[in-house]
Protein backbone atom coordinates (compact mmCIF):
# COMPACT_ATOMS: atom_id res chain seq x y z
CA UNK A 1 0.00 0.00 0.00
CA UNK A 2 2.24 2.23 -0.92
CA UNK A 3 2.25 5.15 -3.21
CA UNK A 4 3.89 3.95 -5.92
CA UNK A 5 1.79 3.36 -8.98
CA UNK A 6 1.30 -0.64 -7.61
CA UNK A 7 0.11 -0.08 -4.63
CA UNK A 8 -2.59 2.50 -3.68
CA UNK A 9 -1.80 4.29 -1.03
CA UNK A 10 -3.91 4.39 2.54
CA UNK A 11 -4.67 8.02 2.56
CA UNK A 12 -5.97 7.31 -0.84
CA UNK A 13 -7.77 4.77 -0.01
CA UNK A 14 -9.58 6.69 2.81
CA UNK A 15 -10.10 9.76 0.27
CA UNK A 16 -11.98 7.25 -2.04
CA UNK A 17 -13.95 6.26 -0.04
CA UNK A 18 -15.30 9.72 1.10
CA UNK A 19 -15.29 11.28 -2.56
CA UNK A 20 -17.59 8.18 -3.33
CA UNK A 21 -19.46 6.74 -0.55
CA UNK A 22 -19.65 10.33 1.23
CA UNK A 23 -17.96 10.87 5.08
CA UNK A 24 -20.73 9.67 6.90
CA UNK A 25 -20.71 6.78 5.70
CA UNK A 26 -17.35 6.17 6.04
CA UNK A 27 -16.71 7.27 9.33
CA UNK A 28 -19.55 4.86 10.65
CA UNK A 29 -17.57 2.01 9.11
CA UNK A 30 -14.58 2.64 10.26
CA UNK A 31 -15.45 3.71 13.88
CA UNK A 32 -17.68 0.10 13.31
CA UNK A 33 -14.33 -1.58 11.75
CA UNK A 34 -11.76 -0.51 15.29
CA UNK A 35 -14.45 -0.90 17.72
CA UNK A 36 -16.68 -3.77 16.82
CA UNK A 37 -13.84 -5.86 16.31
CA UNK A 38 -11.56 -4.83 19.21
CA UNK A 39 -14.57 -5.53 21.30
CA UNK A 40 -15.04 -8.42 19.86
CA UNK A 41 -11.80 -9.76 20.00
CA UNK A 42 -11.82 -9.13 23.54
CA UNK A 43 -15.28 -11.00 23.98
CA UNK A 44 -13.30 -13.92 22.73
CA UNK A 45 -10.12 -13.34 24.52
CA UNK A 46 -11.94 -12.95 27.98
CA UNK A 47 -14.30 -16.39 26.97
CA UNK A 48 -11.91 -18.43 25.42
CA UNK A 49 -10.36 -21.47 26.57
CA UNK A 50 -7.72 -22.75 24.12
CA UNK A 51 -5.20 -21.53 21.81
CA UNK A 52 -7.51 -21.26 18.58
CA UNK A 53 -10.12 -18.79 20.36
CA UNK A 54 -6.90 -16.97 21.61
CA UNK A 55 -5.62 -16.48 18.63
CA UNK A 56 -8.60 -15.58 16.69
CA UNK A 57 -9.08 -12.78 19.82
CA UNK A 58 -6.05 -11.44 19.01
CA UNK A 59 -6.48 -11.62 15.06
CA UNK A 60 -9.79 -9.39 15.77
CA UNK A 61 -7.83 -7.05 17.99
CA UNK A 62 -5.71 -6.51 15.07
CA UNK A 63 -8.24 -5.96 12.41
CA UNK A 64 -9.48 -3.12 14.60
CA UNK A 65 -6.12 -1.76 14.09
CA UNK A 66 -5.86 -2.01 10.71
CA UNK A 67 -8.97 0.22 11.05
CA UNK A 68 -7.56 3.09 12.92
CA UNK A 69 -5.16 4.95 10.33
CA UNK A 70 -8.18 4.90 7.75
CA UNK A 71 -10.79 6.54 10.43
CA UNK A 72 -7.98 8.80 11.16
CA UNK A 73 -7.31 9.43 7.16
CA UNK A 74 -11.06 10.05 6.79
CA UNK A 75 -11.57 12.21 9.97
CA UNK A 76 -9.18 14.47 7.99
CA UNK A 77 -10.52 14.07 4.62
CA UNK A 78 -14.02 14.52 5.81
CA UNK A 79 -14.54 17.39 3.10
CA UNK A 80 -14.74 16.39 -0.25
CA UNK A 81 -12.67 19.04 -1.48
CA UNK A 82 -9.66 18.09 0.62
CA UNK A 83 -10.82 14.32 -0.47
CA UNK A 84 -10.31 15.11 -3.81
CA UNK A 85 -7.37 16.73 -3.75
CA UNK A 86 -5.63 13.34 -2.29
CA UNK A 87 -6.46 11.38 -5.64
CA UNK A 88 -7.05 14.37 -7.91
CA UNK A 89 -4.35 12.42 -10.36
CA UNK A 90 -6.63 8.96 -10.21
CA UNK A 91 -9.65 10.12 -10.75
CA UNK A 92 -8.85 11.01 -14.59
CA UNK A 93 -8.95 6.85 -14.87
CA UNK A 94 -11.42 6.08 -12.45
CA UNK A 95 -12.43 2.47 -13.61
CA UNK A 96 -8.47 1.01 -13.01
CA UNK A 97 -8.40 3.01 -9.55
CA UNK A 98 -11.68 1.37 -8.18
CA UNK A 99 -10.45 -1.99 -9.88
CA UNK A 100 -6.74 -1.34 -7.80
CA UNK A 101 -8.91 -0.08 -4.68
CA UNK A 102 -10.92 -3.36 -4.51
CA UNK A 103 -8.21 -5.59 -4.82
CA UNK A 104 -5.66 -3.57 -2.14
CA UNK A 105 -8.92 -3.36 0.30
CA UNK A 106 -8.33 -6.90 1.13
CA UNK A 107 -5.06 -6.02 2.97
CA UNK A 108 -7.33 -4.80 5.72
CA UNK A 109 -7.95 -8.64 6.63
CA UNK A 110 -3.84 -9.06 7.36
CA UNK A 111 -3.47 -8.47 11.15
CA UNK A 112 -1.94 -4.79 11.49
CA UNK A 113 -0.64 -4.40 7.87
CA UNK A 114 -2.37 -1.50 7.35
CA UNK A 115 -1.77 -0.64 10.78
CA UNK A 116 1.40 -0.62 10.30
CA UNK A 117 1.93 1.25 6.44
CA UNK A 118 -0.53 3.73 7.89
CA UNK A 119 2.34 4.98 10.26
CA UNK A 120 5.43 4.30 7.57
CA UNK A 121 3.20 6.37 4.88
CA UNK A 122 2.19 9.23 7.34
CA UNK A 123 6.01 9.36 8.52
CA UNK A 124 6.70 9.74 5.07
CA UNK A 125 4.00 12.22 4.45
CA UNK A 126 5.26 14.87 7.50
CA UNK A 127 8.61 14.13 6.40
Amino acid sequence: MVNSGSVIGIRKLAALEVLFLGPRLVLVEYVCGVLLSAALGIFVLVRGHNLWQTLLGVYLICLGFNYLPLLIYAIALRDPKAARSVVEAELADTPKTFSRYRSQSLFLLVPLLVAIMGVCQSRRIHS
